[in-house]
């Protein structure tokens, strides 16, 4: 089954933060198939960018970096593209009053449902409610790994 990967573990990879150990054997070059959304590498290239302007990095710096994500990216991943039935199912999960799952969280489920895929994430919520969604789903971090995901 292929992985799925959310925009947590990407920054996790690229900004090579305590977690990524937990992710190279996975995430090895013809080990698995593993699949990035447009819409992941959009919300990545989000959170990367306010990082780095956090870290007040020169503008030439900063797309040095996006290069390289883009690199890092096609060498770990097929790219997939989220279509009109992921936004539709999306909007299903956020409605539903028993699940707790933000919209571009539901994305991610949604993309990894459709595409028969393990959705690899380090967000707690987003893990909790893709199991009760019944998509096939791995946080590495859970249980005594080192990292600080977020709820």
């Amino acid at each position: 089954m292929p992985f799925y990967l959310d925009s947590s573990v990407l920054v996790a990879v690229i900004e090579d933060e305590p977690t990524r150990p937990l992710f190279d054997d996975l995430l090895m070059p013809g080990h698995e198939v593993v699949l990035v959304s447009d819409f992941t590498v959009a919300e990545t290239s989000g959170a990367l960018v306010a990082l780095w302007r956090g870290d007040r990095r020169a503008p030439d710096s900063t797309a040095a970096e996006l290069s390289r994500f883009d690199q890092v990216t096609a060498d770990i991943a097929t790219r997939v593209y989220v279509d009109r039935t992921d936004m539709a199912a999306a909007i299903e999960f956020v409605r539903r009053s028993d699940i707790v799952l933000r919209g571009p969280d539901a994305i991610h489920v949604a993309a990894a449902h459709r595409l028969g895929a393990t959705l690899l994430t380090l967000d707690r919520g987003m893990a909790r409610a893709a199991a009760a969604l019944g998509v096939s789903c791995l946080n590495p971090v859970e249980g005594d790994a080192p990292g600080d995901p977020k709820d």
